[in-house]
């Protein structure tokens, strides 16, 4: 299997199809919001030339086979609200990463990062057949910490004085995990807080459904 090939990730509130140039429009309006980009290596997305140069970057890196780009699709109004993607693919081990995750501010708390992630990691597990995938993010960004701590990930440790961002500062570095072999117990949790959010989700998608 060739894994320049994207997949598109089907769930209710939300879908993850191929990332592409034709999201542009919609991710300019998602990334207003200045707050988004302080922990994040981008530069601010709002800006079309770095939004251009993220999406022209992913797209390289999937022709290259490491990553699998997604754009994150409201499925009520089929509008893009953000950007996920798999990255650091290694098939040889059997490990990849979650990571370059963002959302418009209006869609924090809102039950689409945990629907997010567990497509991602169900894709992950029991299509790719992953022994490990893991989660970086900035040792400040405590709001990203509390969310992979609840989603079932262990921290594995920390990676001092790890990179420089765009501000000059240089951060210390949190990595995360979650086993082939916790995936049952997580999924089971993951599964359990999607039913519960079903309560949040739009009149449009539960008649869909019904």
């Amino acid at each position: 299997m060739s894994y320049r090939f994207s997949p598109s990730l089907c769930g209710l509130k939300i879908r993850l199809e191929p990332l592409s140039l034709k999201h542009m429009p919609d991710l300019l309006i998602a990334a207003r919001d200045e707050s988004l980009w302080r922990y994040m290596f981008y530069g601010n997305l709002a800006e079309p030339r770095h939004m251009q140069a993220f999406i022209h970057n992913a797209l390289q890196l999937k022709a290259a086979g490491s990553d699998v780009p997604f754009a994150v699709i409201e499925q009520c109004s089929g509008q893009a609200i953000g950007s996920t993607r798999l990255r650091d693919m290694c098939m040889k081990h059997l490990k990849l990463e979650i990571g370059g995750t963002w959302y418009a501010p209006d869609y924090h708390r809102s039950g689409v990062n945990l629907e997010c992630k567990y497509l991602l990691l169900r894709y992950a597990f029991e299509t790719l057949g992953m022994l490990r995938v893991q989660f970086k993010t900035d040792i400040r960004n405590q709001a990203s910490r509390t969310s992979l701590e609840k989603l079932g990930a262990s921290l594995e440790g920390v990676l001092r004085r790890s990179a420089i961002m765009p501000d000059g500062v240089i951060r210390d570095t949190a990595i995360y995990s979650i086993l082939d072999t916790e995936w049952g117990v997580v999924k089971q949790s993951l599964e359990q807080r999607l039913q519960r959010s079903k309560t949040s989700t739009p009149a449009c998608l539960l008649s869909a459904s019904s």
